[in-house]
């Protein structure tokens, strides 16, 4: 299906008090939080390969 006749494909102008970022920017920012989520864990003993294998502090209790 064709697009009407005229339309374009056009960046909507934002309010003075809204921002966007480009994707990439976006990409960014989740990234960043991420490793930020990581070392936060790491520092509270959380490692994140115990985490993934399951073999966190929980799990590891109930086996003893």
């Amino acid at each position: 299906m064709s697009r009407p006749k005229g339309s374009k494909n056009r960046l909507q102008k934002l309010p003075a008090e809204q921002f966007s970022y480009t994707t990439e920017q976006r990409l960014d920012l989740i990234a960043d939080f991420i490793v930020e989520k990581i070392l936060e864990d790491q520092r509270n003993g959380k490692h994140l390969i115990h985490v993934l294998e399951g073999t966190h502090a929980t799990t590891a209790n109930q086996s003893t």
